[in-house]
C-alpha cells in the first residue's frame, strides 16, 4: 500500500467521551457529514455504531444518511443539508429526520409526504444571523399561528452560530442566542428537541446546550480554532485534551542524489544549494495535500523532519533527506501524525496553506484507504 490514512479508534472514543461528560445528560449529535470530515464515513460509523456516547448522526445528504443507516440502524440520523424532491421522499420513506430551512420547503415536504405511509420527521432551522439556510422567526410564528401540518411531524427546532469560533469576542453569538430564546418564548416547543450548540459553543458555553449538543470537528480531535482554545483556557483556567484521530502516511517511492544547483519539480521554484539527497513521495494535491504547501511544509521519515522541496504535484512531491541517515525505498513517510518524538499537525499544515483544519481534512481524497488502528 503506497498511501493510506490511519484512524485511531481509541482517540475517537476519548473525544466523544469528553463531550458525553460535558453534556451532563443532554443528547449529542455526532456530525459525520463530508465523509466524516474526511476521515471516512463508513469507517467512523463502523467504529462508533456500538457506542452509547451519542444519540444522533448528523449528515449532509440522503446518500450519506442511507450509508450510515446500513451500518448503524439503531441511532437516529438528521440530514443537516438541503434536499431535492427525490431526496426528501427517500428520507420520508426511510424514517430519516431532516432539516426544514424555509416555509416553502415545509410546504413541499407536506405535499411530498402526502400518501406516504410514514410522516416526514423535520427539524425547523431558525435564521438568527448566519444568513444561510433558515426560517426567519417572524415567518415561523406567522405560519404556525394559522396553519396545521398533517403529514410532517416536527421533531426539533434549532439554529446555528455564525461567529463563535474565529473570535474571542462572543457578543454576536450571544445576540443570536437571545434571538433564539425570544422565539422559544412564543413558539410552542414542548416535546421538541431544541439545539444550537456546535463544537466551539459546547466547549465554551453550557447555556447553549438546550436539549442536544451538535459535535463536529472536535470529535475528531481538533479545536475549532486557536481563539476557541484561548477562550477555553481563559474561562476554565485549564486545558482539555482532544486527541487527533487521523494520520496520513505514504512511502518513499524513489531516492534521488542531486548535484548543487539542480532544479526540483515544476516551475524550478527550488534549486539545491549543495549536493543533496531527495526522495519522491507518491502523494499530491489530488490526495488533498494542498499545492500551497510547496516549499514550506515538512514530513517525517525515520522520526526526522524532512522539508518539502519544490512544487506539490498532482500525485507526488519531493522532500529533502540529505540530513537523514539510512533512508530506503518503501520507508514510511508520515505526512500527518506522529513518528517517534516528532509530529505533523493538521492545524500547522492548514495555517501554511492559508485555510482551516475543517477544510484540510474534509478535502482528503475519499479513495485513500482508511485503516482503523
Amino acid at each position: 500500500m503506497k498511501n493510506w490514512i490511519e484512524l485511531n479508534s481509541e482517540n475517537l472514543k476519548h473525544n466523544l467521551s469528553v463531550f458525553k461528560s460535558l453534556a451532563n445528560g443532554k443528547k449529542i449529535l455526532f456530525t459525520v457529514k463530508a465523509n466524516a470530515y474526511g476521515h471516512g464515513l463508513r469507517e467512523i460509523v463502523g467504529i462508533t455504531r456500538d457506542l452509547d456516547l451519542f444519540d444522533y448522526y448528523g449528515v449532509d445528504s440522503i446518500s450519506e444518511a442511507l450509508e450510515v443507516k446500513k451500518i448503524d440502524n439503531r441511532k437516529k440520523i438528521l440530514i443537516l443539508g438541503w434536499l431535492d424532491d427525490e431526496g426528501l421522499l427517500e428520507a420520508i420513506r426511510s424514517g430519516i429526520e431532516f432539516v426544514i430551512p424555509s416555509i416553502e420547503f415545509l410546504l413541499r415536504a407536506e405535499d411530498t409526504a402526502l400518501g406516504s405511509e410514514l410522516k416526514g420527521l423535520g427539524h425547523l432551522k431558525v435564521e438568527t444571523g448566519t444568513s444561510r439556510l433558515g426560517i426567519r422567526p417572524k415567518e415561523l410564528l406567522k405560519f404556525f399561528k394559522t396553519e396545521r401540518l398533517n403529514n410532517i411531524e416536527i421533531r426539533g427546532i434549532y439554529s446555528h452560530f455564525a461567529n463563535i469560533e474565529d473570535t474571542t469576542d462572543h457578543t454576536f453569538a450571544m445576540e443570536q442566542l437571545n434571538k433564539f430564546h425570544e422565539l422559544l418564548k412564543e413558539f410552542k416547543s414542548e416535546g421538541l428537541i431544541r439545539h444550537f450548540s456546535c463544537s466551539a459553543s459546547a466547549l465554551l458555553f453550557p447555556e447553549t446546550y438546550f436539549d442536544m449538543l451538535r459535535v463536529g470537528i472536535s470529535a475528531y480531535g481538533f479545536w475549532p480554532s486557536k481563539q476557541t482554545y484561548v477562550s477555553f483556557i481563559e474561562k476554565n483556567g485549564k486545558d482539555i485534551e482532544l486527541k487527533p484521530v487521523l494520520s496520513l502516511k505514504s512511502r518513499v517511492a524513489q531516492i534521488k542524489k542531486l548535484d548543487s544547483g539542480t532544479p526540483v519539480s515544476y516551475g524550478l521554484t527550488y534549486k539545491t544549494y549543495d549536493k543533496s539527497v531527495m526522495v519522491v513521495i507518491p502523494v499530491g494535491y489530488y490526495d488533498g495535500y494542498d499545492r500551497k504547501l510547496s516549499n514550506v511544509s515538512n514530513v517525517l521519515i525515520n522520526g526526522k523532519t524532512a522539508p518539502v522541496r519544490g512544487r506539490i504535484c498532482m500525485n507526488m512531491f519531493i522532500a529533502d533527506v540529505t540530513h537523514i541517515k539510512s533512508v530506503s525505498e518503501s520507508d514510511v513517510v508520515t505526512i500527518i501524525g506522529k513518528d517517534s518524538e516528532e509530529e505533523i499537525l493538521v492545524d500547522s499544515l492548514a495555517e501554511l496553506a492559508g485555510t482551516i483544519n475543517y477544510e484540510f481534512v474534509s478535502r482528503l481524497n475519499p479513495l485513500l484507504p482508511r485503516i482503523i488502528v
